[in-house]
């Protein structure tokens, strides 16, 4: 799941925001990993780092490197300040905090309900007449119920939200575009305040009266407590619905690849290599605070550095073939849900969810074909789809 205070890059020959990188952006980090894995970038006054092992190195390592940019002496808005952006040892606290509800939440039930999320909204799917929109109609409200169901709360005004989760993940580009900065932060104080109402709520249901019980015992203010669970909400919105549209994108193209992971085993391969491959999460942000080293790079004290995810899960040194799906792949090397202490959250359930998709689409009995080009959102830090068009057949139906 997505950091909210992520960042991109962009120099003189590189353009994040521009319509043929965000349309494919993978040639293009290409290109920064082959000229140096870790290298200056002076429009955004940052080391650009695009190497897997120096990726994994500077994402291991909480005590040079911070996502908390108050340790050099940045000012944060407090509507960041959260389990995402925290450093040990505030962090500890509230990650203890939410690792403990979510290890109490039934983990069978769980799966059960995104099963029945997916299948549902598949069902609707063969009712259609004419082309669909599979990021509408399939991996957003898929999400959505999903995220707020396990949270244990209704969905939130559907309108009103996407404004504001669209605001957030904008903002992620603000190193690109200053704009977006503002609205974002706007955003995240509406959506804490509505996560501080369910809070307040004397209903003990799913992740969210978990997390209320747990706060009990810990000592988390409540602007945080408030701040990470908005994070959770958020991310398994947006970071779950752009991996399942990119995903079904995959899918359609390559119907072949479903039928290639029938089994227990190779259902696991397919989902490595699709988080490997189409996972939203691009990049994220480091403050170097000692002096330290990065792949023989010196980097210095208040340095950024921003590590490029999405170049590292296809550096050849580790995914020989990069670019293509292999089902025969040593498992568990993608850095598509981080690593260490900010390692996500939310990655089981959002495998989970990504794997009971697959089974609907196993088991639903339906033909997806292309019926017009993907569309995507204009956002670097946070990759995926605004349209999907498909069109949708039974499997037994001609044509």
């Amino acid at each position: 799941m997505a950091d909210e205070t992520t960042a991109a890059v962009r120099d003189a020959s590189y353009d994040p925001l521009a319509p043929p990188v965000i349309a494919d952006p993978y040639p293009h980090y290409r290109k920064l990993r082959e000229t140096n894995k870790v290298h200056w970038h002076e429009a955004l006054d940052s080391w650009v780092v695009t190497g897997y092992a120096e990726c994994r190195q500077v994402l291991g390592d909480t005590t040079d490197f911070g996502s908390d940019f108050r340790r050099v002496g940045v000012d944060i808005p407090d509507t960041q300040l959260s389990v995402q952006s925290l450093d040990p040892p505030e962090h500890g606290a509230i990650r203890h905090l939410l690792v403990s509800a979510l290890h109490g939440q039934p983990l069978e039930a769980v799966r059960q309900q995104a099963a029945a999320i997916a299948a549902d909204h598949l069902a609707e799917l063969a009712g259609q007449v004419g082309p669909v929109d599979l990021v509408r109609r399939f991996a957003r409200p898929v999400a959505l119920r999903t995220i707020t169901a396990f949270l244990g709360v209704p969905p939130p005004d559907g309108e009103l939200f996407e404004q504001w989760s669209n605001a957030i993940v904008r903002s992620m580009d603000a190193g690109l575009d200053p704009a977006r900065a503002e609205p974002g932060n706007h955003a995240r104080a509406e959506l804490s305040r509505l996560v501080a109402g369910w809070l307040a709520d004397t209903d003990e249901r799913g992740f969210l009266g978990a997390a209320r019980r747990a706060a009990r015992t810990e000592d988390v203010p409540a602007a945080v407590l408030a701040n990470s669970l908005r994070a959770v909400l958020h991310a398994g919105y947006e970071s779950v619905s752009r991996l399942l549209g990119a995903v079904l994108a995959r899918l359609v193209r390559h119907p072949e690849l479903l039928a290639a992971s029938a089994t227990p085993h190779a259902t696991e391969a397919l989902l490595d290599e699709l988080l490997r491959l189409d996972g939203p999460v691009q990049a994220d942000a480091r403050v170097c605070v000692d002096d330290s080293t990065v792949g023989g790079q010196p980097i210095r004290r208040g340095d950024v550095l921003v590590l490029f995810l999405a170049a590292a899960n296809r550096d050849p040194a580790v995914f020989p073939e990069p670019d293509v799906v292999r089902l025969d792949r040593r498992r568990g090397l993608h850095l598509a849900f981080g690593r260490g202490a900010h390692a996500c959250l939310g990655a089981g359930l959002a495998s989970l969810q990504l794997r009971e998709v697959l089974a609907a689409l196993r088991a639903g009995g339906l033909r997806l074909t292309p019926a017009g080009p993907a569309a995507y959102e204009p956002t670097a830090t946070l990759r995926g789809l605004a349209e999907l068009p498909v069109s949708v057949r039974r499997a037994d139906q001609p044509g």
